[in-house]
């Protein structure tokens, strides 16, 4: 429905035969009532019940009804479902969006790691070993001159979850991060590289939140060139 262009003056006739409105508003209503036939008429209907207001007297009108003590309790109610409603419609949109997004981020992952494989020298696999159920993984090991470059592929881990992997210095055992992911249904493939060269890595790991050890496999020495 398309609005009345007097919807402005209409709101303020009530507050104008009541002598309420400020002069600059006052006028402005006048003009306007001089040119709009319907509100002239609403004007002088409202001006007819505002001249019965002094002879009302309070005393007579009663007691107004109190509302039932339940119905603040249902009100309450009722916006707190609206409240949960609109929560959850949120929520649901909102993982919508992120399971698409994982779904893009691992066809390119695994897009960009079959095409590293496919143009590259084959390097060491590398079985990861673990102890939780359903869980495999595997590693490819490269050597490349200034750094370790690493091909990992998963599957089993939890969905959703954020996982660490790095690699284990031979003697001092300290391990220096290679990247982190997030797990997904299904298998996932990425593609690391860490400062730390081949020839003093003795093993690769992934580590899940809290820092436990999820699955590890020990990096076999290179070939001699």
């Amino acid at each position: 429905m398309t609005p009345r262009p007097d919807g402005h003056v209409r709101t303020l006739l009530g507050a104008f035969v009541l002598g309420h409105l400020e002069p600059d508003e006052a006028a402005a209503v006048r003009a306007h009532l001089d040119g709009c036939p319907a509100c002239r008429e609403e004007a002088a209907e409202l001006g007819a019940v505002a001249d019965l207001l002094p002879i009302v007297d309070p005393d007579r009108l009663g007691t107004p009804a109190e509302p039932p003590p339940a119905l603040l309790d249902e009100v309450l109610v009722r916006i707190q479902d609206e409240r949960e409603t609109r929560h959850r419609a949120r929520r649901r949109a909102i993982l919508r969006r992120m399971s698409a997004v994982a779904a893009a981020v691992v066809l390119v992952l695994a897009v960009a790691v079959i095409a590293l494989r496919s143009s590259s020298p084959g390097g060491d696999a590398v079985a990861m070993t673990t102890t939780v159920p359903g869980v495999r993984g595997e590693a490819v090991v490269h050597n490349d001159p200034d750094s370790t470059w690493v091909e990992l592929r998963t599957s089993g881990l939890s969905v959703g979850q954020t996982y660490a992997v790095w690699l284990e210095e031979k003697g001092t055992h300290e391990r220096s991060p290679l990247g982190t992911f997030t797990g997904v249904e299904g298998k996932l493939y990425i593609s690391l590289y860490s400062p730390l060269l081949r020839d003093r890595a003795a093993s690769i790991g992934v580590s899940d939140a809290d820092g436990s050890t999820v699955m590890q496999g020990a990096i076999p020495d290179p070939a001699p060139s």
